[in-house]
């Protein structure tokens, strides 16, 4: 009996023993928090005319580490009009410009103040391509006006720059021990020799641009912990129809057979290329999440903001510009394991399209707000459809649709 409690005695202090002098166990990564959400069309700062923009959104603002959308409009400089007369009106596109008297956009540019940055900043957006079709709207000068204003804000911006290189140069947000790198660039209908110096742009059939890219990509991630791959996507068949095969558009996009192929191969190329995520905007709709290789590819997010030009209630049915959605991804060991993805109505405004005149109006609406009700459940079956295209499954609550991600084999 002595000997068995000898024996037992011995045991336990050997498991005492190897326990204390064991290395520590690793911790387990903490969670950083990733907010994605649609493109950014505000032409005057919600601010003027609402008491609580954006309110709703504020607690996932508040939670998020980075915040991240697409800034798709010009800042028009406070020293320089880069062209445009004093009495044009952004909300309107009005007077039209001529192409003499100003480089860029010269229908109806989104000439925007800089306090509708310092508005996206101050809701805590710290991270946004400034890559898109209406980058080149005040030419050269609305470029580097649009990049200091987002450098006075403290918002890290990728997409453009003096020249090329420095427009597809990823762009680096550090938060805490994390460091997320965004490159950003846009394939739309833009004039390609006009502004492919200042802004990163991926035409159809350039093989340099894609090159150019990838590159940027396998920079990013040796340099980050996560790389966030944005795309402007705003080109279809249609601009193709008077092309033949070999040749190329007006703007310089080469023939291509199928515009949404020609965009998935793309996405996958950079994936491939060491990205963590691809992201699309560009249509005002939404489109589903695809799965590739363990990473969340979304072709096309919708909007955060819609301020269009058209006045009419009911003017842009056909583009569903309304109705949006915001990603919330759950990010460790530089992967994406969780998105919750949450319906939001931009406001078309019908409820108070009869209080004001049209500039009045077109100041206050578009604006997203979390959607409830029937609209919820709508946007929800929807996307969930959507995503089924590409063998993705959701789960699907009263407020949200979730993604799981599971680790690659």
């Amino acid at each position: 009996m002595i000997r068995r409690r000898y024996v037992l005695f011995a045991w336990l202090l050997s498991g005492i023993l190897l326990t204390a002098c064991a290395p520590d166990s690793p911790e387990p990564e903490p969670e950083v928090r990733v907010l994605l959400t649609g493109q950014a069309l505000i032409k005057k700062d919600p601010r003027l005319r609402w008491d609580d923009p954006y309110g709703s959104l504020r607690p996932m603002l508040d939670r998020a580490d980075v915040a991240f959308t697409n800034f798709e409009m010009a800042v028009l400089s406070e020293r320089d009009r880069c062209g445009v007369p004093a009495d044009y009106e952004v909300s309107f596109g009005t007077p039209r410009l001529s192409e003499e008297s100003r480089a860029g956009n010269t229908g109806g540019p989104h000439a925007v103040a800089p306090d509708v940055m310092n508005f996206l900043a101050a809701l805590g957006f710290n991270l946004m391509s400034l890559s898109n079709n209406h980058a080149w709207d005040l030419g050269d000068c609305g470029v580097a006006a649009t990049r200091e204003a987002a450098e006075a804000n403290q918002v890290t911006h990728a997409g453009t720059g003096l020249d090329r290189a420095v427009a597809t140069a990823p762009s680096y947000l550090t938060v805490g021990d994390f460091t997320i790198a965004l490159i950003a660039a846009t394939t739309s209908h833009d004039e390609r020799n006009a502004m492919g110096h200042a802004v990163n742009g991926v035409w159809t059939g350039w093989q340099e641009d894609v090159d150019r890219n990838l590159a940027a990509v396998r920079e990013a991630a040796a340099n980050a912990d996560f790389v966030l791959y944005y795309q402007h996507f705003q080109i279809d068949s249609d601009e193709f129809a008077d092309v033949a095969p070999g040749e190329s558009t007006e703007d310089g996009h080469v023939w291509v057979e199928s515009v949404s192929d020609w965009q998935t191969d793309f996405a996958h190329a950079v994936l491939d290329a060491g990205a963590s995520m691809y992201l699309g905007h560009g249509h005002r709709a939404f489109d589903g999440v695809e799965v590739y290789d363990g990473k969340p590819l979304l072709r096309q997010l919708g909007g955060l903001a819609y301020q269009g030009l058209n006045p009419q209630v009911g003017g842009y049915e056909e583009h569903r510009p309304w109705e949006g959605l915001v990603a919330e991804l759950i990010v460790r060991h530089g992967r994406v394991e969780r998105i919750d993805f949450v319906p939001l109505n931009l406001d078309e405004g019908e409820n108070y399209r009869s209080d004001y005149e049209d500039l009045e109006f077109l100041s206050r609406r578009g604006l997203a707000e979390l959607a409830t009700g029937p609209l919820t459940s709508s946007i929800l079956s929807r996307f969930r459809d959507l995503s089924a295209v590409y063998g993705t499954e959701l789960t699907i609550t009263d407020t949200r649709a979730t993604l799981e991600i599971a680790r690659p084999n």
